[in-house]
């Protein structure tokens, strides 16, 4: 008797894989091991403070939408820290932020996330469990907020200091406050 269970071996990278045949298609089965994963890596500069919240919200995803966004909000309250925050309590480090000129876009969506969390945890209005598309989009959110409040300021800083020194300098005088 055939067993329906396929253990496989990548031809790119040797990894192995485990699929179950499907008896109402014969042809088409579906991955068990390793757990396909449907949700976005981690953006390339998130904090590595904030990266193991982040890939254990991915890995239980689809088992557990509450508990990636509790993961979610928690990596949200670790990477407010690196924003500016002191990172206790959310809405404090948001309103701090907001205070300091926040672009409105990343406000919502650190909103986004904290509501969200917030209910993943203290179920409100809004059931994770009925509507697991809506943690996807916390995944976004907080790659979204890396790209806004980290990423860019890295690139043009780069950018900045590959200007010619003498350019640099005279922007520099340019902007120095007259006395």
């Amino acid at each position: 008797m055939d067993l329906p269970y396929y253990l496989c071996i990548c031809g790119h990278c040797n990894g192995r894989s485990l699929w179950h045949e499907d008896p109402k298609t014969l042809n088409q089965g579906y991955i068990i091991f390793p757990a396909s994963i449907s949700v976005p890596e981690a953006h390339e500069n998130l904090p590595p403070d904030c990266l193991d919240d982040f890939d254990e919200a991915r890995e239980i995803c689809e088992r557990s939408p509450r508990g990636a966004a509790a993961l979610l909000r928690l990596c949200l309250q670790k990477l407010l820290k690196h924003l500016g925050g002191k990172g206790e309590h959310i809405d404090t480090d948001i309103k701090a932020l907001v205070a300091t000129g926040l672009d409105k876009h990343v406000q919502q969506a650190l909103d986004v996330i904290r509501v969200t969390g917030n209910n993943a945890v203290h179920p409100l209005e809004m059931n994770l469990e009925d509507d697991p598309d809506s943690v996807l989009v916390l995944f976004e959110m907080i790659n979204f907020i890396v790209e806004e409040r980290i990423s860019r300021p890295l690139k043009t800083q780069s950018r900045f200091a590959n200007l010619p020194e003498k350019a640099r300098l005279a922007i520099e005088k340019r902007d120095k406050p007259k006395v």
